[in-house]
């Protein structure tokens, strides 16, 4: 089951869930956006699905119906008794708090014995009044106590955790979105007492030296830098580093960017021939694209690789750069995220649309038609590119969008290309109906790669 629910109530989610044709229901993807309805109440509805084995429900806006204490207590037993859950993924986004429902979740799960992944996101609105914390020892718990959960996500870490002491579940793969209380360092008291984390996914900074101290076989990581210094000290580290497959670093200010900076990851790409997978998330300023192209072309082991572009600084790094990655057989799977240079942040989301828009048909696709031509390895394809006008045209425009068509479907080993523009402009649409069905006339039994464009 996949689907939105607009304006639900009590009522309608406990009378659609009764359904005989639910009862088999084994995945449940769900979203309910606005309505009136209690959250627990609701929860309950589907944990009492009898095959229910994955969970993700997103909660958007709820006006709270009147809350029953007692459902609190019968949400506890119920996910604590259930024995067919294994995945969960609850995100909430109101402005009614509902801490006394997260509570009794929490401490159903910390109980239950067959749930292996959970990810819990609460986002109040920033005009709404904080939400009480959570009692202390609860989150303790369940680190402590559940010994089934490998998988945990947490929107934010309460200050109880600067005490904890003891984890005994047997996590591997861990997200932390956020310190929620300034001057509290849970997330510094709880990693090094995890064991055994092979994926972790951080989105606050975290001295680098003391993440492998305490974990040094991930496979995974994801972490924002916001200074050189830690920079050059986690480019430092993975110049030896073996067993990382997998590292996607958001640049968060513009002090990181130091020619030190710069040499030290063109030396870690340089020496580390054991990374599958790099993403550089808000790598803006193109005159470090010149590290990693030299880092780049001495490294044989990268296969996945995404990066951001500045498109209107159409200069020599950014040439030699993609000019480079075109040619570089061993990336099988590429990202580019095409944006506006500094000087139009300000700019209204207008402004910015006309800016990229001819960009993007002028700049972007004859590019990717190059590399195309150019690349016969690569097996997906994502580009990025916001925000982009949907009506414009040009006569030679078409023409361009129906030749990457074109370049796409004949190519030896694509599978799938993306393309990212934030409205789907008719064009792009418009024609890649027109073209799959003259390609399929024309070669009616070659498989043509999966075009998505959103």
């Amino acid at each position: 089951l996949c689907r939105w629910l607009y304006q639900p109530t009590d009522d309608l989610i406990q009378k659609l869930l009764h359904l005989d044709l639910y009862n088999n229901i084994q995945e449940c993807y769900c979203g309910l956006k606005m309505g009136e309805y209690d959250p627990c109440f609701v929860l309950l509805q589907f944990f009492n699905l009898p095959q229910l084995k994955i969970l993700h429900l997103k909660m958007k806006d709820p006006t709270i119906s009147t809350i029953n204490n007692k459902s609190h207590t019968e949400l506890e037993k119920c996910i604590e008794m259930n024995s067919i859950l294994q995945e969960l993924k609850i995100e909430y986004k109101g402005g009614d708090e509902i801490t006394s429902t997260i509570n009794s979740f929490i401490r159903g799960v910390t109980k239950n014995k067959t749930i292996t992944s959970l990810t819990l996101l609460v986002i109040v609105h920033a005009d709404a009044p904080p939400p009480p914390l959570l009692p202390d020892g609860v989150i303790e718990q369940l680190l402590k106590d559940n010994n089934t959960l490998q998988a945990l996500s947490l929107g934010s870490l309460p200050s109880s955790l600067n005490n904890i002491v003891e984890v005994t579940t047997p996590l591997t793969a861990l997200e932390i979105r956020e310190e929620r209380e300034k001057g509290s360092k849970p997330m510094t008291s709880l990693l090094p007492h995890i064991k055994g984390l092979h994926c972790l996914i951080l989105h606050e900074p975290y001295p680098p030296h003391l993440l492998f101290v305490s974990h040094s076989s991930l496979h995974t990581l994801t972490l924002p830098l916001d200074t050189a210094k830690s920079a050059i000290e986690l480019f430092t580290i993975l110049r030896t580093n073996t067993t990382l497959k997998a590292l996607s670093v958001e640049i968060k200010k513009e002090r990181v960017y130091t020619s030190r900076m710069g040499a030290s990851l063109q030396d870690m790409l340089t020496q580390n021939q054991t990374l599958k997978y790099l993403e550089f998330y808000d790598f803006r300023f193109s005159s470090f694209l010149s590290f990693l192209t030299t880092g780049l072309r001495h490294n044989t082991s990268l296969q996945q690789l995404s990066v951001s572009i500045q498109l209107n600084e159409v200069n020599d790094d950014i040439r030699t750069f993609i000019n480079f990655i075109f040619k570089k057989k061993n990336l099988t799977e590429l990202e580019l995220n095409f944006t506006p240079d500094q000087s139009y942040s300000n700019c209204s989301r207008e402004k910015r649309k006309q800016i990229m828009t001819p960009l993007f048909y002028e700049q972007v696709l004859p590019a990717v038609m190059n590399m195309l031509q150019s690349h016969t390895t690569i097996r997906l394809l994502r580009i990025v590119c916001v925000p982009i006008n949907k009506e414009s045209s040009q006569p030679n425009w078409i023409e361009l969008v129906q030749h990457l068509y074109e370049t796409i479907f004949i190519h030896p080993s694509l599978e799938y290309v993306g393309i990212y523009t934030g409205y789907i402009p008719s064009l792009l649409e418009d024609t890649l109906e027109d073209q799959k069905k003259t390609f399929r006339n024309n070669q009616p039994h070659k498989p043509l790669p999966i075009v998505d464009i959103a």
